[in-house]
């Protein structure tokens, strides 16, 4: 029984979508799921270019734009979830291929992650967003830096957005200072984009000269 689990631990299920060998999402399925680059503002949703936030929508965050790589549902969901509470660690690869496939030609120099909580990273063992955010700059040839930590842990299942951004302010913070930085943060899903806009505030505070988001699916 050990031994068997140690094995599905370290090999890739068969795809999500197809049931094709030894990949958790394959190519094909990828591609159909995928959003590709999308020409909408994540915040209104409304038109914009290269997921970029609208005018209006920069009033109220920090974020030059959010790309999302597909919708959070049928085996884009399941593979998130397996990744999350099921420690298949080969979903983070196909995960970020589906950010890389949507993300247009930023000018970023650093990519970071949404953080999770000591006690979170302690029960999973790995923060799931820095496993695909390690994944996208390794594809990027850019560094991968853990900007930022989290000072507790926040449910935000079923809250809309205002609830949302009070939940989670103050949740993170800087552990150092990066003067004209220009970051892209990797999270695993976007809802309201509360948290990728808390921790962007966090991030330009602390010198960052522009900050970028992007979603491995959107809820």
């Amino acid at each position: 029984m050990l031994v068997r689990r140690f094995i599905e631990l370290l090999t890739p299920t068969d795809c999500l979508g197809c049931g094709a060998d030894g990949v958790v999402l394959c190519t094909t399925c990828s591609n159909s799921f995928g959003l590709r680059q999308a020409n909408i503002c994540y915040a209104c949703r409304l038109p914009s270019s290269d997921w970029l936030t609208c005018k209006r929508c920069r009033l109220d965050t920090p974020l030059t734009g959010v790309a999302v790589g597909a919708y959070y549902d049928g085996p884009v969901q399941e593979m998130i979830l397996k990744l999350k509470f099921h420690r298949l660690r080969a979903a983070a690869e196909p995960a970020a291929q589906l950010i890389l496939d949507s993300l247009p030609s930023w000018p970023i120099d650093t990519v970071t992650a949404v953080p999770v909580s000591p006690a979170r990273r302690r029960e999973r063992g790995y923060n799931q967003a820095e496993l695909i955010a390690r994944q996208v700059a390794a594809a990027l040839e850019l560094p991968f830096a853990p900007l930022l930590a989290r000072s507790g842990t926040s449910h935000q299942l079923g809250l809309d957005r205002r609830s949302r951004l009070e939940l989670v302010q103050g949740a993170f913070y800087a552990v150092g200072t990066y003067p004209g930085r220009r970051v892209l943060i990797v999270d695993d899903v976007i809802t309201t984009g509360a948290t990728l806009t808390e921790c962007a505030e966090v991030l330009t505070r602390v010198g960052a000269a522009e900050v970028w988001g992007a979603a491995v699916a959107r809820h």
